[in-house]
């Protein structure tokens, strides 16, 4: 059989190493790599010279390849290779089609919940104010959407819920491609995941985002569906506690995940993947418990003006 081998050349400062006289050479083919052998027997010839002017170690030489007929076993060396970073070449380097391509989805998601959002929250917002009950305000709202889909697609109630929502979404969507994109195209040497830094960062923005946005919609609900006698505009109080409620939620779904996540690791037998699912199911929904009542206290404080009662009867 042929087989292609690696002639590693070392010299002795000594003495210059040869073939026993009885060893048999193999028999070469006369191929086109003779020039290679040419040239690695001037190789030889000129280590061979160096040797005797240098240290008694061996000196490696560059290795060359030669074919030769061989009826013996021989493996092959295994040379190491350094990381060559791969990039998927279905991913699109362009990123305006990208961000474009997330903004259209956040918008068409949210046009479909954002009904169902605004029967509950003008249901809360009715309830606090004592003018309707839960149930008699939902289905009032949805009697109304159905009998008047297109006029209650551009009324403000619903405009002003998908703003909130959209915008929410817009901004995750669009920061986190940007990091992605960053991240996957830049060079091999320059890789690493992201921070703590950006990922604040991407906290703080979509909490500026949804918190205005938010505040905005309450205040509209709330002087639109709430009580008649109650003050004409809403308490920095009622802000400072809607504020709070947002914190809460977007940071429920940002912060705590990642720290339910490792408590469910070092605490039971769950892998990270599941256990980060379990938490990004549960910590949301748990943390409705303290934001609801938080932004049900903004409301009642809106609806009930506590300036006139003492501070006992006001807590």
């Amino acid at each position: 059989k042929e087989y292609t081998i690696i002639i590693l050349l070392h010299t002795n400062s000594q003495k210059n190493p040869k073939n026993p006289k009885n060893q048999k050479k193999p028999k070469e083919r006369i191929t086109s790599q003779s020039k290679s052998r040419t040239t690695q027997k001037m190789l030889q010839k000129d280590n061979n010279k160096d040797s005797n002017s240098t240290a008694q170690a061996p000196f490696p030489v560059l290795a060359t390849s030669i074919s030769t007929q061989m009826h013996t076993n021989i493996s092959p060396i295994q040379i190491p290779r350094p990381a060559v970073h791969f990039r998927d070449s279905t991913l699109s380097s362009n990123l305006a089609s990208k961000l474009a391509g997330d903004i259209i989805c956040a918008c068409t998601i949210t046009f479909g919940f954002s009904p169902f959002v605004t029967v509950i929250d003008k249901a809360i917002i009715q309830k606090a104010a004592g003018t309707h009950g839960i149930l008699q305000s939902s289905l009032n709202s949805i009697v109304n959407i159905a009998r008047n889909p297109g006029n209650y697609v551009k009324s403000p109630m619903f405009l002003i819920m998908w703003g909130v929502y959209a915008s929410t979404y817009c901004t995750v969507n669009c920061l986190k491609t940007i990091m992605e994109h960053r991240d996957h195209f830049k060079e091999p040497d320059a890789l690493g995941s992201s921070n703590d830094a950006e990922k604040f960062g991407v906290f703080a923005a979509t909490t500026a985002i949804n918190s205005g946005a938010s505040m905005l919609k309450d205040k509209f609900y709330a002087t639109h569906f709430g009580n008649a006698t109650a003050a004409s505009t809403v308490p920095k109080i009622t802000y400072g506690l809607w504020g709070l409620r947002d914190c809460m939620v977007i940071g429920s779904s940002f912060i705590l995940p990642d720290l339910f996540c490792g408590v469910l690791t070092r605490n039971t037998e769950m892998d990270r993947k599941t256990a980060l699912t379990v938490s990004q199911l549960s910590c949301p929904i748990a943390a409705q418990f303290v934001a609801g009542p938080v932004q049900l206290l903004g409301l009642d404080i809106y609806n009930r003006p506590l300036r006139t009662l003492s501070f006992g009867a006001a807590v």
